[in-house]
């Protein structure tokens, strides 16, 4: 039986969501050939925001929304991130009011920016179409790795990835953003 490609990537998505919801985050590169994407949002206050501001660092790029219980799982995850020295972590919310992201975070109080997504548009360039989607950007501002699903405490995958990245020399990590 044949599938039609968009078949296939609602199939494709299905099967990584299964996986997002038994906690199996999956580390993949960053697709060869795909452009980083800019990433031009605003903070909750309004300020206008630009991932570029961030060259020199490992920039962890979390896309999420408060309805999404493995997003909200992974937060400590993230804020641990957050605390490391040579990584910046931003938390993407997807396409919710202002108020209800203000009142999660008056609650859960996030060691990391949030930006909003109001359209959606951002996860769409981003991301595979799963949340909560994680992608992490090298110090030259190219997006090198994206997990799918919830990043587990125990998690050393993505730990490594990160690791790797603050270890390479910023002349062997070249630019690649359109």
């Amino acid at each position: 039986m044949r599938m039609s490609p968009r078949a296939a990537a609602l199939l494709a998505g299905a099967l990584l969501s299964a996986g997002a919801a038994a906690k199996d985050a999956l580390l993949r590169p960053w697709p060869a050939g795909q452009p980083t994407p800019a990433l031009r949002l605003t903070t909750l206050d309004g300020r206008p925001w630009d991932v570029a501001g961030l060259r020199g660092k490992v920039v962890v790029v979390n896309f999420w929304a408060t309805w999404c219980g493995p997003c909200v799982e992974e937060l400590p995850v993230l804020g641990a991130l957050a605390g490391r020295d040579g990584v910046a972590v931003v938390g993407v919310n997807y396409k919710e009011p202002l108020d209800s992201i203000e009142r999660f975070t008056a609650a859960h109080p996030l060691a990391y920016p949030v930006l909003r997504d109001r359209t959606g548009d951002a996860f769409k360039r981003w991301s595979p179409g799963v949340m909560p989607a994680t992608i992490v950007i090298d110090r030259t501002g190219r997006a090198r790795w994206r997990t799918v699903g919830e990043i587990p405490p125990d998690d050393t995958r993505l730990r490594g990835a990160i690791d790797a990245l603050l270890d390479a020399p910023q002349t062997n990590q070249k630019h690649n953003q359109n």
